[in-house]
């Protein structure tokens, strides 16, 4: 490709004396490769010459040196400033996407496109652009943000003018984006089985794992623990350490780029090696097979403290020492899934990955905890909010308990009057048929005490005295929405909501349901007055 001899333009507004310089003299330059570090990712080259002679070269090259000084700077810190997998992202999401638009720019110009032809017109034709793809919206809108990021920092090196991306260029996306689903339970129940299978042939095998069976013991890792995908493969040979406190249980410490944090979790180790072959053994067991098992390799590759390396056995790389990175496992999960014909509810090959495992994990946490949003975030390592938008999926089977609960309500309502004669009990809700052996009591000659479970109870009865009651508990519910978020609110008390509104106050007249909400809303029934109530009524 010819050299050319391209100076840089005029200082833009607003440039700082500090701004650092860009040499634009010689272009293409002769380097047109940025490498990165090792990663978990499978990218180590990021390789530009593609992206020259488009009539773009200034932006190209831009775009090279900024990743290159991520690269350097990923190096030098050991990935707390940026991974290697995030860099990797910007150029195969960004980059890959912004440069051939830039040659399309260059081309509808009629000239070599400069720096300060990036501005806040640029950016929105570069919008339009990703709108008349054929990508999804979700694609569009991961592309854009990864090349603002490179597009940023060229910003903060005083490359190009700063502040020129609109506010909210996808407005309401994540509506339309669907990200990893957990696993029905149907579908956990064949995976963990299959896990078992598998890891018992390993355990009885002997010499260093290979790369799919490291593949199938990340799994295993993975399905017991809920780790997030990168910190799993970057897990280090010394990732357990002994309890404080408990000496049968180890801590499995992992670190998570993102946050820049360091998570801990409590580990039971297995003592009888025999539960191992007829039950999937514990992490504790599986990380001390992976460490025992593949020391040889592990200690005469590059990669001594990193706990999944494996040597090759087949193809141009025999013999190679390797890390286990997300191309492999990709590879080793569909190996998994194929050898166990594993198939999702429409009969397609099961599309299993280390998020939708840890997407299962935390659910799986939110149902033994009994619906306990704050305690299920606190066991997933992030906050409320984050486990109730991205995480706490409705249980299976929740809808069609709570519509089957309404229709033999409604239709008791209709058969028996509003006002029932057959004797009742009062309950803080309403009444019931029978206290002590009613679908949910104990059956132990208590009285029931499940609350909140009377709205999908056979024994249930609304009258029109009750709605003070009701509606009493409506408000208290409405009440602590905020607090408890909406996503964990709407799966664990909406149908309640739903269910006074659509089909209990209907069955009164219009007068009497707002004399009642009105007057439970100012002075509500004492036993709806506080939230801790609502403990153990469920």
């Amino acid at each position: 490709m010819p050299k050319k001899k391209l100076h840089s333009t005029a200082p833009r507004p607003g440039n700082a004396v500090s701004d650092e310089i860009l040499d634009l003299m010689i272009l293409p330059p002769s380097q047109m490769v940025v490498s990165l570090p090792e990663n978990a990712s499978s990218l180590r080259n990021l390789v530009f010459s593609k992206h020259y002679g488009n009539g773009c070269d200034v932006v190209t090259y831009a775009v090279q040196m900024t990743m290159d000084r991520m690269a350097r700077a990923c190096t030098e810190s050991g990935g707390t400033t940026l991974s290697a997998a995030t860099i990797s992202c910007y150029y195969s999401q960004g980059a890959a996407a912004f440069l051939p638009f830039c040659a399309t720019m260059a081309s509808a110009v009629g000239r070599q496109l400069r720096l300060d032809d990036i501005d806040r017109q640029f950016i929105d034709h570069f919008l339009s652009y990703l709108r008349q793809s054929s990508v999804s919206l979700s694609s569009q809108k991961s592309r854009f943000t990864n090349a603002k990021s490179v597009l940023v920092a060229m910003g903060q090196s005083g490359w190009i003018t700063k502040d020129i991306f609109p506010r909210n260029p996808f407005p309401s996306s994540n509506r339309f984006m669907k990200g990893q689903t957990a696993l029905s339970e149907l579908e956990r129940r064949s995976v963990l089985k299959a896990l078992k299978t598998d890891m018992r042939a390993i355990i009885k095998g002997s010499g260093s794992l290979t790369s799919n069976e490291l593949a199938v013991c990340l799994l295993a890792i993975a399905a017991r623990t809920g780790i997030n995908p990168t910190p799993a493969l970057e897990l280090l040979v010394d990732c357990l350490q002994p309890h404080p406190i408990k000496a049968e249980r180890y801590m499995l410490v992992s670190f998570k780029r993102r946050g820049n944090a360091t998570n801990i979790q409590s580990l039971r180790r297995a003592d009888d090696i025999e539960s191992m072959v007829s039950a999937l053994p514990d992490v504790a067991r599986i990380i001390d097979l992976v460490r025992e098992r593949n020391a040889k390799p592990r200690q005469s590759s590059k990669y001594p403290d990193w706990l999944f390396v494996y040597e090759s056995r087949s193809g141009a790389s025999t013999g190679k020492k390797s890390r286990l990175t997300q191309g492999s496992l990709a590879i080793g999960i569909k190996l998994f899934i194929s050898r166990h014909q594993i198939f999702d509810a429409e009969g397609n090959p099961l599309k299993l990955n280390i998020m939708r495992l840890r997407k299962t994990f935390e659910n799986r946490l939110f149902t033994l905890s009994g619906q306990d949003p704050f305690l299920t975030a606190k066991l997933g390592g992030h906050t409320p909010k984050v486990s109730n938008n991205h995480y706490l999926e409705a249980p299976e089977g929740a809808e069609k308990d709570w519509r089957l609960m309404g229709e033999i309500r409604t239709e008791q309502l209709l058969s028996h009057g509003k006002v029932t004669s057959l004797p009742t009990q009062n309950t803080p809700i309403a009444r019931c048929r029978d206290t002590l052996n009613g679908e949910y009591a104990p059956g132990n000659g208590k009285h029931c005490q499940k609350f909140l479970a009377c709205f999908r109870c056979r024994s249930f009865v609304v009258t029109g005295d009750d709605l003070h009651r009701i509606f009493s508990l409506y408000w208290m519910l409405i009440s602590i929405r905020q607090k408890m978020g909406g996503s964990a609110w709407k799966r664990v008390y909406g149908h309640i909501i739903r269910i006074i509104d659509q089909e209990i106050t209907p069955q009164f007249s219009s007068e009497l349901v707002s004399i009642q909400r009105q007057q439970a809303k100012i002075n509500p029934h004492p036993f709806w007055r506080d939230t801790a109530w609502l403990d153990g009524t469920a």
